[in-house]
């Protein structure tokens, strides 16, 4: 009885820990804590190769389960003469573990840098395992993303990533970006050139794409995606916007934050799938229909029908999209 005392008091006292926000490099917490209070093991996901420096290692699903560990979106990584820079870290320190070993398989090279493209945890979670492995890493975000984990969006994405993974995350600490990006940044890593991006509220206040421009390659982060998933944190005509602006830049290869990589189709799908939702949904919203009857209408529109009815969460999450549409398209004519 004493023995089962004594663990469910480190356990508790690990879910405490690991749920407070505002710490970062919490490296004593996950040193001391007994492993056997610590989730599984993520198995290994053979990163996939897209250009001469840039790789991406691919989500194990659409959305966060018990199965898949959590592991639904694509960390990448960049391998420099300078280094390692790595692209999103996972929903977990277990998941970020996982691609420290796919990295090893690469290269011998260490992580110098981590950029995360915005707040959600799928992207940054996993910071904790790099800061375990080097407690000087440099960890980037755009400034909104400490500013909205520095409050309650630690904890939040903390606790659902714990949910919906049956608690296999147990273990990751609020590890909190601590280099700031504005976007317009240039990091010269030893011939490998990577600029940073920042196109206004997309997906997000504070999505960062990466470009690495001898690749002519870039990390998308959740700016785009085929993919009907979380839209209340972004703007259509903000997604639209961006994504004219990423049709700009010299680049042929797009690495999404979920997905497989593609080619500029990917884009130019992305930003039709915003523009047939958000046009639509101002016309009929014009005329005074709600939004269950705009859903049907905008559904048989060409490209819904034969492009993003194939999307994984199409038929469950259209209908929340058109109601953020609606309250962007409110808040416009104000």
């Amino acid at each position: 009885m004493e023995q089962m005392s004594r663990r469910n008091l480190l356990k508790k006292t690990l879910w405490g820990s690991a749920s407070l926000v505002g710490l970062s490099a919490m490296t004593p917490l996950y040193v001391h804590a007994s492993m056997e209070f610590k989730g599984p093991k993520v198995p290994d996901v053979d990163a996939v190769k897209v250009s001469d420096h840039c790789y991406y290692i691919p989500a194990l699903g659409s959305s966060p389960s018990p199965e898949n560990y959590g592991m639904f979106s694509n960390p990448g990584f960049v391998v420099t003469p300078k280094g390692v820079v790595v692209i999103d870290t996972g929903s977990s320190v277990q998941i970020g573990e996982m691609i420290l070993r796919q990295i090893k398989k690469v290269t011998d090279k260490p992580v110098v840098m981590v950029i995360n493209t915005h707040y959600h945890g799928d992207h940054w979670l996993g910071n904790h395992a790099f800061v375990a492995a080097n407690q000087d890493v440099k960890l980037y975000s755009h400034e909104a993303v400490q500013k909205v984990l520095k409050t309650d969006g630690g904890k939040f994405w903390f606790d659902f990533m714990q949910r919906n993974t049956d608690n296999k995350i147990t273990g990751t600490v609020v590890t909190i970006p601590n280099q700031t990006l504005k976007g317009g940044e240039v990091f010269g890593m030893g011939g490998v050139t990577l600029k940073v991006h920042h196109f206004g509220r997309m997906h997000t206040e504070s999505d960062v794409a990466v470009e690495v421009v001898e690749d002519k390659t870039i990390y998308m982060g959740d700016m785009v995606m085929r993919r009907i998933a979380n839209m209340e944190d972004g703007s259509y005509k903000g997604t639209i916007a961006g994504l004219d602006s990423v049709l700009s830049l010299p680049v042929n290869q797009y690495i999404p934050g979920h997905g497989k990589h593609e080619g500029k189709q990917l884009i130019l799908d992305g930003k039709e799938f915003m523009e047939t939702i958000y046009k639509n949904t101002a016309k009929y919203y014009d005329e005074g229909l709600s939004d269950f009857e705009m859903k049907p209408k905008i559904m048989v529109e060409p490209f819904m029908k034969n492009v993003a009815s194939q999307w994984s969460g199409y038929q469950s999450t259209l209908g929340k999209f058109i109601v953020v549409a609606i309250k962007e398209y409110e808040q416009s004519m104000f």
